[in-house]
This record gives C-alpha cells, structure tokens and sequence, in this order.
C-alpha cells in the first residue's frame, strides 16, 4: 500500500470518526436516480425534535460540517447531504450544476425522505442553496442561517467573471495549498502529507469543478442589490477575516436580509470548522428563539 493510500484512508478515517462522534450515520436515497449519500442523526425523520438541514459550499462535502453537529445533534433531527457532484453524490456529465438545479434536487430529497418542515443552514454556495430554498418553499422553513454566503450580484462577483478566474480549478499542488490558505483564518491542524493527498484529489477533480463552477457562478442566477427578503427568520454570519467572498458581499446580504447578523472578526469563509463550538452556540440561541410570523 502506497503512502498516498495510508493517507487518504486516515483523512477518511478521521472524517467517519468526527461523523460518529456527532451521532451521524451515512444514508444514500436515489434521486432520480442519483445515488445522493447523506448524514443524518436518524433513521427516519419525525416531529420529535426540529429538523436542520445542513449544506454545504462548492467542492465541499457532508464532512464540513461535522464538528458543528457534535454541538447540534442532541436538540435536532439533522440531515445532511452530499449535494450533486459533491463527496459521494456522483458526478455525472449529462446533469446541471447551477443553482437552480441543485435546489431542485434537494427539495426532491427532502421529499422522499418525508422532511416537510425544517430549518437550513447553508455555507457559502450552501449559503445561496439556502437563500433560493426560503424563496421557492418558505412555507416549509422555519428558520434560515446563511454562512458566509455566495449569490451577491456585487462589484467583486462582476470583476471576477470578467477575469475568467476559477479559483476552484487547481492545476498544481502549488496551486491547492495557495487556495487552502484562502479558506480559512484558524484553519485546524491537518498534516502536510494529508493535504498532499487533498491536493492530489482536487487536480483530479479539476475538468469536473470546471464545468460544474461555470453552471454555478451564473450571473443571473445571483442576487442582485435591489434584491429584498420577505422571509424574516434568518440569520446571516460573516468571518470578517474571509478571503473569497469579501465584506462588500456582507454588506449587500445585510440590505438584502431583514434577520438578525452575527460577525467574527477573527474568522474566515468557514466558521462551522474553525470555531464550531462558538459559532454552535450563536445558531442554537437562534434557532430557539421565537419565530416570526412571516
């Protein structure tokens, strides 16, 4: 066994053990015939406890957010998947990758699995998953926390396309570890010869997050200024310290979102992983407030 194996199957390891640490098993439910795997706290959902839909941002998996539902997992019923493309929900060439058709997927998997009413956190493009869901189904949501979300139709997203730059496509391992760095501002301890085996998983991945990020990052897709929220339970949080999406997004989402916002100064674009006990903490105090009659 090489030591490129050894190592990608101690960084599967760890990811399995945080899962089951939290109380998360793996499911996988076929979506129109798609094999979407998913982690859930449950077998089956009920109305015994509030359900939290957890999802996660572009080129992300289920895991991210695993130290987040250690701290979640008693109160909640959660359910999270690997959205199209992602972890182990496979990637197949004939399938749309926008946002639109990410949605449309998850409310097919939400249905099979008998999930009627809930509430969502979404990270990044989960963050966008998220705000799209309290559009089209609001009826179903109780409450809403967008993380460092992407979807703003800002100056930054407009200069990004017209540079042509997809910082998700990583061509070297060089390249890999200059976007990791970007990532986060407290990012936890991960050995150098793992993230060499990330790296090497990402390059592989580069042909398939090149199509996918294209369908994704679509301009009219995206939510532009004058955009309004009547959905009012939300919760929008920032890591002031994020260097893909800059505070200029913030400050749209805050005049778009009537909710209440929570920023931390001294974290980046993923703060369910660099301070999920805080960040916890913030969502469950949320979460158990009263709602408001939308």
């Amino acid at each position: 066994m090489s030591k490129m194996s050894i190592a990608k199957g101690l960084y599967v390891g760890i990811n399995v053990v945080e899962a089951k640490l939290a109380k998360l098993s793996k499911h996988q439910i076929l979506v129109d015939g798609l094999a979407v795997t998913y982690l859930s706290n449950v077998k089956t959902f009920n109305t015994d406890k509030p359900i939290l839909l957890l999802l996660h941002g572009f080129s992300g998996d289920k895991y991210v957010w695993n130290k987040l539902a250690k701290y979640l997992s008693s109160k909640h019923q959660l359910l999270i998947p690997d959205l199209k493309g992602h972890g182990e929900t496979p990637y197949r060439e004939n399938d749309y990758y926008s946002v639109p058709s990410q949605c449309v997927m998850v409310i097919k998997f939400l249905d099979l699995l008998n999930v009627h009413q809930f509430s969502v956190i979404g990270n990044s493009m989960g963050g966008m998953i998220a705000a799209k869901l309290i559009e089209s189904i609001p009826q179903r949501i109780h409450k809403c926390v967008l993380m460092d979300p992407a979807g703003a139709r800002s100056t930054y997203v407009m200069q990004e396309l017209d540079k042509h730059i997809n910082m998700f496509e990583q061509c070297s391992e060089k390249d890999f570890m200059a976007f990791y760095k970007l990532l986060m501002a407290r990012p936890p301890f991960i050995p150098k010869f793992i993230l060499r085996v990330l790296a090497q998983e990402y390059i592989r991945k580069s042909v398939q997050h090149a199509r996918m990020f294209e369908q994704f990052y679509t301009l009219d897709d995206f939510f532009p200024a004058c955009h309004r929220f009547v959905f009012s339970n939300t919760m929008l949080i920032w890591g002031l310290n994020d260097k893909l999406l800059p505070i200029d997004d913030y400050q749209q989402w805050k005049t778009m979102l009537t909710g209440c916002t929570r920023i931390y100064e001294d974290l980046g674009h993923l703060p369910m992983i660099e301070d999920a006990k805080r960040v916890a903490t913030d969502i469950a105090a949320f979460l158990a407030a009263p709602a408001h009659q939308e």
